[in-house]
């Protein structure tokens, strides 16, 4: 098995949950992208929905599972990123809130999380 390095780890867990919203029909328009003043892991559009996806990754369970580490403060961030980008772009009808947590290869999509 290769070692690899948290950050590798985690671009590895963000590439994989681009894919498994590829695989559901969604189009990705941005990996960690700045708005305001915070970060957002992905964003997808299918149509008029806006996805606003926060990945965990996570190498075993002895921190919480990663869906466990997305708490108050960052879903709050990610609702204000949710509303700068709403106003910026009117064709974005809804948005809809999702983690993606990754553990080893196995990707499990939490769809509506918060």
């Amino acid at each position: 098995m290769i070692a690899l390095s948290d950050h590798r780890y985690g671009r590895l867990a963000e590439t994989l949950a681009a894919w498994a919203l590829r695989l559901r029909g969604f189009h990705v328009v941005g990996r960690n992208v700045r708005v305001g003043g915070r970060e957002v892991d992905l964003l997808a559009r299918r149509g008029p929905l806006l996805v606003v996806c926060e990945v965990k990754a996570r190498r075993g369970a002895l921190f919480g599972t990663p869906a466990e580490a997305v708490g108050p403060h960052k879903r709050r961030r990610l609702r204000e990123a949710a509303e700068m980008l709403m106003a910026d772009d009117p064709t974005v009808e809804r948005v809809r809130f999702d983690v993606i947590a990754v553990s080893g290869l196995a990707v499990r999509h939490m769809q509506e999380a918060f």
